[in-house]
């Protein structure tokens, strides 16, 4: 009688969840921030309407492409599925973005 043989494991598809978990708080960290900044800047700089919107997703955009970049092109490792790079916590900030765009551009421009 043969011996059974192992079955093959493809640890390319093996995660860690505690560092799938840290990084995507961490670039929810980083997306939140940019939002608050991107805002306050758009709030200052008295933006309206789309070019206020259009700001934020450039922004968004910007700090994705950077973020790509960083983990070599290859964010697979790092996240269970590539794309949340790109759309992981981008209604999170957009919340933060339009409460920091409205309120400077009150500040600035109203009061």
């Amino acid at each position: 009688m043969e011996p059974p043989q192992e079955a093959e494991v493809d640890f390319s598809e093996v995660f860690s969840f505690d560092r799938i978990g840290y990084n995507t708080r961490n670039l929810n960290y980083c997306r939140v921030f940019v939002a608050i900044v991107s805002g306050c800047a758009a709030g200052i700089m008295g933006l309206t309407s789309i070019i206020g919107f259009l700001t934020f997703f450039l922004t968004t955009g910007i700090l994705s492409l950077m973020m790509y970049v960083k983990m070599g092109m290859q964010p697979k490792p790092y996240f269970k599925k590539a794309e949340e790079v790109w759309t992981e916590g981008v209604m999170q900030a957009l919340m933060s973005y339009i409460l920091f765009w409205t309120l400077f551009y009150d500040i600035v421009h109203i009061y």
